[in-house]
C-alpha cells in the first residue's frame, strides 16, 4: 500500500512536521482517488462531521457503505485503525516527542501508553466541551473523508488559526484530488512572535501528499480559503489522539483566547471578571 520511495521532508520549524511526497504506492492512490465518494454521496448523507464542506468518519451511514463497496477503502480503514499506523507516525516524531515529554509539556509518557486501534472517537469530533474523560489513558487513531468547496478554510477546517484539541497527538492531512483548478487551499503553519502571528510556511496541495505536525501548545495552523475552485478539494483527515487530554494547559489571555481556543477555556471566575472589564 505504502510507496516505497515516498520522499520525506522533516522540519521543528515553526513546529516538528512532516511533508511526505507520493505517500500511497501509485497503483493503490489511483484506485483511492477513482473510488472516492462523489459530492452527491455526501450531500444525501445524514451526518456529516463538521471538519470539511462535507465530510464522513466512522459510525456514519456513508462511511459504512463506502467500506461496504470499496475494496481499496476498506484496504485503508484497515491500515489507518491499526497500531501499525500509529506506531509509524509514533517513530517518525520519536525526538520531538521525547522533547515535549523532558520539557513537561506533555502531561503523560506517551510513548509508555497502551495502543487501541479500534474506532474510539466515533462520528463527531471530540473537543474540550464533550470530551469524556477516562480513568485509563490510552492511544487510539482517527479517519475523516470528505471534501472542500470554494469558501473552505473560513468557517471550516479549524475555522482560522488554531491548534487542535487538547487529546491530538498528531494531525495528519492528506490530499486526495478532485479539482483541476484551485486558488488557495494552502495549509499553513504560523508562528507567535510578541503577541502576533506570522506564516511561516505555505504548503500547497498536491495529490498523494500527505502532511502530519506534532500538536504541541504552538502548533497554530489553518488553512488558506479557497477562492476560486474547479472541481472539489478532495481529502482525508487522520489523527492519533489519547483518551485523555495530554497536553499542559494553556495560559487563560487573549492570545490563546483566540488562536488556541481549543484548549483555553476560561472558569467561571474569570468569565465574570472579563465581563466586568469589556
Amino acid at each position: 500500500m505504502l510507496n516505497p520511495d515516498r520522499i520525506i521532508e522533516k522540519s521543528i520549524d515553526p513546529f516538528p512536521h512532516i511533508i511526505i511526497k507520493d505517500f500511497f504506492d501509485k497503483t493503490f492512490y489511483k484506485k483511492l482517488e477513482e473510488e472516492f465518494p462523489k459530492k452527491s454521496n455526501f450531500a444525501e448523507s445524514k451526518n456529516n462531521v463538521g471538519r470539511m464542506h462535507y465530510d464522513t468518519s466512522f459510525g456514519h451511514a456513508l462511511y459504512q457503505d463506502i467500506l461496504d463497496h470499496s475494496n481499496v477503502y476498506n484496504e485503508l480503514h484497515n491500515y489507518i485503525y491499526s497500531d501499525v499506523f500509529i506506531k509509524t507516525f509514533l517513530d517518525l516524531f520519536s525526538n520531538e516527542i521525547d522533547y515535549e515529554i523532558d520539557q513537561n509539556f506533555l502531561k503523560v509518557d506517551v510513548k509508555k501508553l497502551d495502543i487501541d486501534s479500534e474506532p474510539f472517537e466515533v462520528g463527531k469530533i471530540y473537543n474540550k466541551k464533550n470530551f469524556k474523560k477516562n480513568k485509563d489513558s490510552f492511544l487510539f487513531p482517527r479517519l475523516d473523508i470528505g471534501i472542500g468547496e470554494k469558501g473552505y478554510g473560513i468557517k471550516t477546517g479549524g475555522n482560522g488559526i488554531h491548534v487542535d484539541n487538547p487529546q491530538r497527538l498528531i494531525s495528519i492531512l492528506f490530499y486526495a484530488g478532485g479539482y483541476s483548478e484551485m486558488i488557495g487551499g494552502e495549509h499553513r503553519l504560523w508562528r507567535a512572535v510578541d503577541d502576533q502571528v506570522q506564516i511561516a510556511k505555505e504548503i500547497k496541495p498536491h495529490s498523494n501528499l500527505l502532511i502530519a505536525s506534532l500538536q504541541n501548545n504552538i502548533s497554530y495552523h489553518d488553512v488558506n480559503p479557497i477562492s476560486e475552485i474547479m472541481g472539489t478539494r478532495n481529502a482525508f483527515y487522520m489523527a492519533i489522539s489519547c483518551s485523555s487530554p495530554i497536553w499542559k494547559k494553556v495560559k487563560v489571555n487573549d492570545f490563546n483566547l483566540k488562536h488556541n481556543k481549543n484548549r483555553c477555556k476560561l472558569n467561571f471566575f474569570t468569565r465574570v471578571i472579563k465581563k466586568l472589564f469589556t
